[in-house]
């Protein structure tokens, strides 16, 4: 159990630093590939997504990174440890050591904070698919039947249907498995021809790309970060390219950018449409609220880009968005239940028996003992050297303690290596500027001079 508490506390106190720094580096690379169109940015941001969840998921490699530093330095790094009890902070290398009830408070809000996102999550797409149950086939003009079967041939839609909802405020594509279109019941009276174009052309575009299946996927992903104001953000990028990109498909095939954003501006006006957070998962026309952006958009006129500027903002959009994940995960903060010895008699005579590192420095030697060479061994003038590798526990009050053999070389050297290791004296271990009895392995050195 404490090891996957301690995983999500980590996971969500690295998350609130690194969640922003992501969001931050994809609005800039978004800006930077402005000029290759709205799929590149888009894939910005569902990437930013993805490293958002992903990253602070990845304490391995700041792990691997505190065992080569411990055991060069004896410090375990930047680090927040719970133990049981009280806890203060740490002022010694930048350690914290907090209880476990303040831990356990941080995991109680996370997962109220989980719970409600994730019954908001049901009840919003509960809200889209049951508008299905009420919606009736719709009927259309012989002109706008036209336009809905040359654009569901035109996108490729086969099987598509149009149906009329009263719960629908607007055009709203639909469907898990089969393409569905709806519309208020009014919609084909209040739309003139080139409107209803528009808006049928334009969820079209959703169905085709199936964004009501990839809308639902990305939110089902960034529940784990919902707590996270930033998160919005992100989505919120993600919504707004793909209005964008759907505008696009529209323009290139169906009708000119001034039509286009003029039949917008109507149906939006038709529809009262404004700022508004959607009560379900349903993609509609006017999603994102970034009306005024798109409008722009589509009457900006395109850049080119040559295949070398492609090539080159790609690659520098890339190395950017690497970089922020591998930077983050390497000064990631570790969170986890302070290791002691599994040896429960060492516990009982000096209380807690923790390893080196993760904010428990290592015992430095005062003294020194050169192991003798054995004097049976010198006398017959035996040439032989090698590594004897003791255990021991160095207690608070810096004494060698239950000294045993690791990994033995002969029986009388083995000897002989205990023997000096009695002899050793150390300043001892250090935990939250508290001294501590640790567990650790010295080396013995034997060689013929």
């Amino acid at each position: 159990m404490s090891s996957l508490f301690g995983f999500v506390a980590s996971y969500v106190v690295n998350a609130v630093w690194e969640v922003a720094l992501i969001a931050a580096v994809a609005w800039l690379t978004s800006r930077l590939l402005r000029r290759l169109g709205p799929q590149a940015e888009h894939a910005v941001w569902v990437a930013a997504l993805a490293m958002s969840v992903v990253t602070p998921a990845l304490p391995a490699l700041r792990n691997s990174l505190d065992l080569v530093t411990a055991s060069r330095t004896g410090g375990g790094g930047a680090a927040i440890i719970f133990v049981p009890g009280g806890g203060g902070l740490a002022a010694r290398r930048g350690v914290f050591a907090l209880s476990t009830f303040w831990m356990w408070c941080l995991l109680a809000c996370y997962a109220a904070t989980l719970i409600y996102f994730a019954v908001r999550l049901v009840l919003k797409f509960i809200s889209a698919v049951g508008m299905l149950p009420s919606a009736s086939p719709v009927r259309f003009t012989p002109e706008q039947e036209d336009i809905w079967r040359s654009c569901a041939c035109a996108f490729e839609l086969k099987g598509a249907q149009v149906l009329a909802c009263a719960k629908a405020r607007g055009p709203v594509a639909l469907g898990l498995r089969k393409p569905i279109l709806l519309v208020p019941p009014n919609f084909a009276s209040i739309c003139t021809q080139q409107d209803f174009l528009a808006a049928v052309a334009h969820e079209c575009a959703h169905l085709k790309r199936r964004d009501f299946q990839k809308n639902l996927t990305y939110e089902v992903t960034s529940l784990l970060l919902a707590f996270h104001p930033l998160i919005r953000v992100i989505q919120a990028g993600i919504a707004q390219t793909r209005e964008i990109i759907c505008d696009g498909m529209v323009t290139e095939e169906h009708l000119d950018a001034g039509s286009y954003a003029r039949s917008l501006l109507r149906l939006a006006a038709a529809m009262a449409v404004g700022s508004r957070d959607s009560d379900s998962y349903a993609v509609g026309i006017f999603d994102g609220n970034v009306l005024e952006k798109r409008v722009m958009r589509i009457r900006m006129k395109k850049q080119y880009a040559g295949a070398a500027m492609r090539f080159g903002l790609t690659t520098s959009a890339a190395t950017i968005l690497l970089s922020a994940v591998v930077g983050a995960a390497a000064v990631a903060v570790p969170i986890r239940q302070q290791a002691r010895s599994q040896d429960s008699a060492q516990s009982s005579r000096y209380g807690h028996v923790y390893k080196v590192g993760h904010g428990v420095s290592a015992p430095v030697p005062l003294n020194r003992v050169a192991a003798n060479y054995p004097k049976a061994v010198r006398e017959k003038h035996e040439k032989l050297e090698g590594i004897v590798v003791l255990g021991l526990v160095v207690d608070a009050k810096g004494m060698p303690q239950d000294i045993h053999v690791v990994k033995s070389f002969r029986s009388d050297f083995d000897t002989q290596a205990v023997k000096a290791a009695k002899q050793y004296r150390f300043s001892p271990a250090m935990l939250s500027g508290k001294p501590v009895a640790v567990s650790i392995k010295m080396q013995v050195n034997f060689k013929w001079y």
